[in-house]
Formats: C-alpha cells, sequence, structure tokens
C-alpha cells in the first residue's frame, strides 16, 4: 500500500495558506455584519475556527480535480480561486452570481475551478461525491475527489453507502469530515457510541486517519497523501479532521457550550498556529498578517459596493435549467 509523504510545502506556500485562512475569517465575520445590517440578504454557518481544514485539504490540488465543500468549508472556495466579488454576488442573488440567483454562495458550484455544487440535503452530498470519483476513474483519468461533511452527516445512510460503495469499486476519493464535535448545536456524543469516526473506515476496508483539523499543515499532509493513494488507484480514504468551531451554528441559534470547551479550543487558533509558526521562522509578522486583513478588508469594501449596485435577475430565469419544455401556466 502507497504511504508516501507528501510534497514538501515551499515557505510560500505556508505564507499563502495563512493569507487563505486571514482572507477567509475576515470575509466570514464582514458579511455576518453585513447581513445582520440587512444589506446582505444571505446568512452564513460561520466556519471561523475550522480555517485549517478547506485550506489544507484543497492547497495543493490540481487542475481537474473536484471538490465538493459542505456549507460550512468556504475555505475551499478561497482556494480553489473563487473571488470576494463571485462570493457575494451569490450571497445576494444578483444576477451576476453564478447561478444567476438560483443558489446561494455555500451551495454553488464553479465548474471551471473544479468546485461541484452541493445540495442542501445534510450528507446527501456524498454519495455524489462517490459518483464523481467513479467517474473520473472512467473517464481514465488519475483526477481525485475531495469530499467534505461533518459529524453530523457520518450518522445518515448516505456516508455509509457512499464510503461501502467507494471502497467497494476502489473510487478515487477522499471523504474530509470536519468533526467539529456539534451537530448543530447537539453535541456530537449523543449521537454517537465511538469517540472517533475514523473508526468506521475499518469496517468498509479503506484508509482512514484522525487529523489535527487546527493544524493546516498537518490536513494538506494527510490530505496529500490520500491523493497520491487515490491517484494510483489504491482506493478511497476517510480523513477526521478533529476541529471546533468558534461561533454558532448559524447567526440565530443561541448555543449554551461549556466556557471551559471553548477557552481551551480558542486557545488552539488555526490562524494563530500557523502564525506562530511562521514568526519563529522570519517569514511573517504580525504587521504583516494586518496588512494580510487590511487587503481582505480594502476588496471586500469594494466589492460590496459593486454587487449592491448591479442587478436583479429576470424573473423569468427562474424557469431556465430547470424544464426542457415551459409550460404557459408558469408565466400566468
Amino acid at each position: 500500500m502507497l504511504d508516501q509523504p507528501a510534497k514538501s510545502l515551499t515557505d510560500c506556500d505556508r505564507v499563502e495558506m495563512c493569507r487563505l485562512m486571514v482572507l477567509s475569517r475576515c470575509f466570514t465575520k464582514q458579511a455576518l455584519t453585513w447581513h445582520a445590517e440587512g444589506r446582505v440578504p444571505q446568512g452564513l454557518h460561520p466556519s471561523v475556527g475550522q480555517e485549517a481544514v478547506g485550506v489544507g485539504a484543497c492547497y495543493g490540488l490540481r487542475a481537474g480535480d473536484w471538490v465538493l465543500p459542505s456549507l460550512r468549508t468556504s475555505e475551499a472556495f478561497w482556494t480553489r480561486g473563487v473571488t470576494i466579488r463571485q462570493q457575494l454576488h451569490a450571497m445576494c442573488g444578483t444576477a451576476e452570481s453564478i447561478s444567476g440567483g438560483k443558489e446561494t454562495s455555500h451551495h454553488s458550484g464553479y465548474p471551471e475551478l473544479g468546485i461541484l455544487a452541493g445540495t442542501g440535503i445534510v450528507g446527501g452530498s456524498i454519495p455524489v461525491a462517490t459518483g464523481v470519483a467513479m467517474g473520473l476513474r472512467m473517464q481514465g483519468t488519475d483526477h481525485v475527489m475531495v469530499c467534505f461533511f461533518g459529524d453530523g452527516a457520518a450518522n445518515r445512510g448516505d456516508f455509509h453507502e457512499a464510503l461501502n460503495l467507494a471502497a467497494v469499486l476502489k473510487a478515487p476519493a477522499i471523504f474530509v469530515c470536519e468533526n467539529n464535535l456539534y451537530a448543530q448545536t447537539v453535541p456530537a456524543s449523543v449521537a454517537m457510541t465511538i469517540t472517533d469516526i475514523d473508526d468506521r473506515a475499518a469496517g468498509y476496508g479503506m484508509v482512514g486517519q484522525i487529523v489535527d483539523g487546527q493544524d493546516v499543515e498537518a490536513v494538506h499532509d494527510a490530505t496529500q497523501t490520500a491523493v497520491a493513494r487515490a491517484r494510483c488507484g489504491e482506493g478511497p480514504t476517510l480523513l477526521e479532521c478533529k476541529t471546533y468551531r468558534f461561533m454558532p451554528h448559524y447567526p440565530v441559534f443561541d448555543e449554551d457550550r461549556p466556557q471551559e470547551e471553548r477557552d481551551r479550543w480558542l486557545a488552539r487558533d488555526p490562524i494563530q498556529i500557523l502564525a506562530n509558526r511562521l514568526q519563529l521562522s522570519g517569514l511573517l509578522d504580525e504587521a504583516a498578517i494586518d496588512q494580510m486583513a487590511q487587503a481582505v478588508r480594502d476588496e471586500l469594501d469594494s466589492a460590496i459596493a459593486q454587487v449592491e449596485a448591479a442587478a436583479m435577475p429576470d424573473p423569468e430565469q427562474v424557469f431556465t435549467n430547470i424544464y426542457a419544455i415551459k409550460s404557459e401556466r408558469m408565466t400566468s
């Protein structure tokens, strides 16, 4: 079985991963503010605290590889090349959004960037990912599919059937579980008698691994090793990234989590973990990180002005790409 180390990250790679995590956090916090002010209609499922998972897993993927983000994996979009303006257009449902206003930002697809549109059904994207992975293999490529989902989705039948089939058919898929310990407001321990979701991998005959989801370099290395295995025809991998969201599941939800638990995880901020390493290596200092954040804020100010001035879709567009033949009753 292939078990080779991932290609070493360069100093430039590590700085760029830090920038992507800073971008994601700044965007999320500003978008939440705009949502509260009524300027952005779409609320967010904040990924603050989980930035290392999406960045680490997607960084280094090739053109031709595909990713299927969960509703909390906004970092996959940034890492694959989606712009702030594109995401804001999708959040506001303008005519310039990738779906013409039909879909929100976290379920949008960008085929030219290898991002598959997701589904609003929890766990529903996992079987789709298995199908895409098999399609890639049937095309004779060595491309892979990386699928993200949370610990709650890992308890659904979609998860079990999709991973079993992927293992049987040796689909080139990497299943990334972002285990942030809560399914909405319910602790994962309420719905599982096991502590580690990666234990389930053995039951399907696939490789499973627990990864420190607060360490972007650890996530990257584990994913790249799984990617190399998939490209060589050795089948799928289940990666369980232990992480924690620092904010509520959704802006309007009240949560009561143990303060000791929150404090323990807040001390392991993924951005700060990487920033500390970069500072020790002389690659970045606090001023440089502040400049990264300011550059994002400046771009956000410019982008929101353009998005708010953009036209909304023609109501007739609601029928495009839906029905092969439009009935007259649809417009009556």
